[in-house]
């Protein structure tokens, strides 16, 4: 079958290719014996074959009609695999896996990335133990360079680089991601998992191939987030206010969207930066002003 024909634009659809990448994976999610595991968008089930030969659990969700019925011929008669021709984001998690723990494994299209993401870890509560995801670079870096406190070296995991390797012939240096501030998806990470970036995917290991690269990247969540159920909804309500105009100073744009002085919500912290340099600490802080000064 020529994948690339298959693939279908309007679904974000392209099928790695890449055994090593693939095998690197499957390093990177550990013993999967016995583990409930759900994959969402398998495809044509490169990465579904060896998550059954690893022994998961596994759970795939296909969107794909034609993609369902594939992986049913292909795979539908394994003890441990359950198919399910479904939008994972129109899926009740919780119903599916109850409280059981398990895990995300998945080449999740790069166009609902940020709603697969919140919908893991914002919008289900038996979040799962870890999501191991692959998503475009740009976008892995942009999550986990504000979580992680050092800057990471990039691994190349394309064919014939051995896993864990630093580029050869490449600087240390150049390396070495630029450091990003933080975006509403990378917050909404930090205060739910620990973000790694683990190494990144060429393009060419794709078909058809896309015009970005991709990145491994492992969110493992927190036993206790960073904020508390009710602190959720007003804590994204300032982030959201605070990002609705991120170019400019906060000190301009939280007190003209709530219609109150910027000061009684920003408290110490100085009007003049801009959304994306403060902390989770300081986001907290506005919260409970935010609380305080519009519910009083």
């Amino acid at each position: 079958m020529q994948q690339a024909k298959f693939a279908k634009k309007s679904l974000g659809q392209n099928f790695l290719t890449s055994t090593t990448v693939r095998d690197n994976i499957l390093k990177e999610a550990g013993d999967l014996t016995g583990k409930k595991v759900l994959e969402i968008g398998p495809g044509l089930g490169f990465l579904t074959e060896e998550l059954l030969k690893a022994g998961a659990d596994l759970t795939a969700i296909e969107l794909d009609e034609r993609a369902f019925k594939i992986l049913e011929n292909k795979f539908g008669h394994q003890q441990n695999f359950n198919l399910m021709n479904a939008d994972v984001l129109q899926t009740n998690l919780d119903t599916l896996f109850g409280n059981d723990d398990y895990c995300v494994i998945a080449n999740i299209p790069y166009n609902i990335t940020a709603p697969i993401i919140r919908k893991l870890l914002e919008k289900t509560s038996n979040k799962p133990l870890f999501a191991l995801l692959m998503v475009q670079k740009e976008v892995a870096q942009k999550i986990c360079d504000p979580v992680s406190k050092t800057q990471e070296k990039e691994i190349q995991s394309g064919e014939g680089q051995p896993f864990g390797v630093p580029l050869r012939g490449v600087p240390e240096a150049s390396q070495k991601r630029t450091k990003s501030k933080r975006s509403i998806l990378s917050i909404a990470v930090e205060v739910y998992a620990e973000a790694k970036y683990c190494f990144t995917v060429g393009r060419e290991h794709f078909e058809p191939s896309p015009k970005v690269d991709s990145a491994i990247m492992k969110l493992t969540v927190l036993e206790t987030p960073l904020i508390t159920p009710e602190q959720q909804r007003d804590f994204f309500t300032v982030v959201n206010a605070g990002f609705s105009e991120k170019r400019k100073k906060i000190g301009n744009v939280l007190g003209r969207f709530f219609g109150i002085p910027s000061k009684d919500l920003l408290g110490d912290i100085d009007e003049n930066r801009r959304a994306e340099t403060l902390t989770i600490k300081e986001w907290l802080g506005i919260t409970e002003r935010f609380k305080t000064t519009m519910k009083s």
